[in-house]
């Protein structure tokens, strides 16, 4: 994820868009070198057609096709809802027919993605769950509009049964067969079970932010964490077609893809946009291969994505109070290929324990990191990103007619602000749910999405798309577009302080001219050492830093802070007292 200018790969025609031999189609790089290397050779490629299109159309047109080059129906591998293409083995004849007859609007390798999570061996008596105030929230027996969250990931353990009880109303799989890595029933990696803890965990001591909300496992990882941008495509596919009769409000993706993406073309990054549009509050993961807490730039779908909300990783340092927190050393922050500053906000990020399947891959492969049998502690931001999405759940219950924009608004509002940190590196700042619970349902909120709404279009199917095309033309056109999209309407002073979201975050650099050339997006500014081993071990700008333990009388104390003296009392939502309980009016 590195500092880029805006509109980070440009229309096919464009200089750093790839106008290769004539072609009108954008075809990525490294796909277009292997093609012509040899052209007889097949490729796993996912080919989108019109944005605005209907789903089926872009199959209908290719069938139809009849080019000695064309594609046939034994090509195609999987179609797609979420977006108006498909997953598709071609040779490199057949993309080149694709691209020069102007078929499709982009044709892009089926990558690997990987989950985010850097794994640290210092053990730490958890702050988390009281520096965010996610202890408010513990106490409430009833929660009747709670939604659902689905875990897109690598699985979920349903034995373990303390953390998720009877929660985990469906497990479906969507890993590819036949792969070398297996992919166990349930999580046999381990990476999802310990997101869905942090997330809606209820086991004694290792409780998540909504331990009451109901769960999806959606597996797209094999038993390496590893997985393909189309079985993610496929679950995006699901929760589009399943989002009713679930309940999904909530979706939590703690992985991102390995090659740089931008909102033009990037599959992933269309596909969130599709569920966010579709209702579903999408919460990714910025990613863990920053240095020494400088800016790395978020260029990886879906945290590059302008819609959803992408949750970056905070220190806490050793108390619950923001005076001594700062970014995590390796919590990736800064521009998107496209422009747009990330993360939005942050979660506790280091050192947090949760629950993995007591066989699976990460506490066998780390035995010293396992804390108690079937719990290890692991650091990364993809175990910030479901703290920020049992947030987004909590608040639905109090107010289920809030659209994700108004969500994402109501959670930046109430960050609190890290001044500490660099600028930026944090988004607005970190979680605080009491604050955030405290709102009033109708509450005027900010709308962080305000400049991009204006360029959101239905399809043929009747669904709502980003047009990132109109988008691109708009911006390209207009040198004060910062200014425009993200004026002080869309932010009031009351809401928004200035020092909260500045020029900077649509600054002169990101979008000059200079910065949009091809020597930005050469092979040398994105090669593949910007995703290596080293992003992922133990000594990835770590330190040991273990934070003081809480104590029993700590925590009471804690908990008083927040207004708790009754168990069964929400102070979020009554005043509580330790006789008795009156419902009182919401602050505004």
């Amino acid at each position: 994820m590195i500092a880029m200018a805006a509109l980070a790969v440009a229309s096919p025609h464009s200089s750093a868009g790839g106008n290769h031999g004539g072609l009108k189609a954008y075809v990525e790089d490294s796909l277009l070198a292997s093609v012509q290397q040899d052209p007889k050779q097949s490729f796993d490629v996912i080919v989108q057609g019109d944005p605005v299109g209907k789903a089926s159309g872009l199959l209908s047109k290719l069938l139809t096709d009849t080019d000695g080059d064309s594609v046939k129906q034994g090509n195609i591998k999987t179609q797609f809802t979420a977006i108006d293409g498909l997953q598709a083995t071609l040779t490199g004849k057949q993309i080149l027919h694709l691209a020069r007859a102007g078929l499709v609007t982009s044709i892009m390798a089926n990558e690997a993605t990987a989950a985010s999570a850097v794994q640290l061996p210092n053990y730490n008596t958890q702050l988390w769950s009281y520096s965010t105030g996610a202890v408010v929230d513990w106490t409430n027996a009833a929660l009747p509009k709670l939604p659902t969250i689905a875990v897109v990931d690598s699985g979920i353990d349903t034995s373990k049964t303390s953390d998720f009880g009877s929660r985990i109303i469906g497990s479906f799989n969507f890993v590819t067969p036949g792969g070398s890595v297996p992919n166990s029933p349930g999580d046999g990696y381990g990476h999802g079970t310990f997101v869905a803890g942090i997330a809606a965990g209820s086991a004694a001591g290792y409780a998540g932010v909504a331990p009451k909300a109901n769960i999806l496992s959606l597996d797209v990882m094999n038993d390496q964490g590893m997985a393909s941008v189309a079985d993610v495509l496929k679950a995006c596919d699901w929760l589009l077609a399943n989002r009713v009769a679930y309940n999904i409000k909530v979706a939590n993706f703690s992985l991102h893809a390995v090659n740089r993406a931008s909102v033009l073309f990037d599959p992933l990054d269309q596909a969130v946009e599709k569920l966010w549009l579709s209702g579903i509050f999408v919460v990714a993961a910025s990613g863990n291969y920053a240095q020494n807490g400088q800016a790395s730039g978020v260029p990886y779908a879906p945290g590059n994505d302008p819609f959803v909300m992408t949750v970056g990783a905070a220190d806490i340092g050793t108390t619950v109070a923001t005076t001594d927190d700062t970014v995590a050393p390796w919590s990736a922050w800064g521009y998107t290929p496209d422009g747009f500053s990330k993360p939005d906000m942050a979660g506790p990020g280091r050192y947090i324990v949760g629950p993995v399947p007591a066989n699976g891959v990460l506490p066998q492969s780390r035995p010293s990191d396992v804390v108690a049998p079937g719990y290890m502690q692991l650091s990364g931001t993809s175990f910030s990103a479901p703290m920020v999405a049992g947030a987004a759940a909590m608040l639905l219950d109090k107010n289920p007619s809030w659209t994700p924009d108004q969500l994402k608004g109501a959670l930046m509002m109430t960050a609190s602000p890290v001044p500490s940190a660099p600028k930026g590196s944090l988004g607005v700042g970190e979680l605080n749910i009491p604050v955030a619970r405290k709102l009033n349902p109708n509450a005027v909120l900010p709308n962080p999405n305000a400049g991009l709404n204006q360029f959101i279009t239905t399809t043929l199917d009747g669904t709502k798309v980003f047009n990132a095309a109109a988008w691109e033309s708009a911006a390209k056109s207009n040198v004060a577009w910062d200014s425009a999209a993200w004026s002080d309407a869309a932010w009031s002073s009351a809401a928004w302080s200035s020092a909260a979201w500045s020029d900077a975050a649509w600054s002169d650099a990101a979008w000059a001219s200079a910065a949009w050339g091809t020597a930005a997006w050469s092979d040398a500014a994105w090669s593949d050492a910007a995703w290596s081993d080293a992003a992922w071990a133990d000594n990835a700008g770590d330190d040991a830093g273990d934070t003081a333990e809480v104590g029993s009388s700590q925590a009471d104390a804690l908990i008083a802070s927040f207004g708790i003296t009754d168990p069964n009392c929400d102070p979020t939502l009554t005043v509580c007292s330790s006789t008795t309980t009156t419902t009182t009016a919401v602050l505004p």
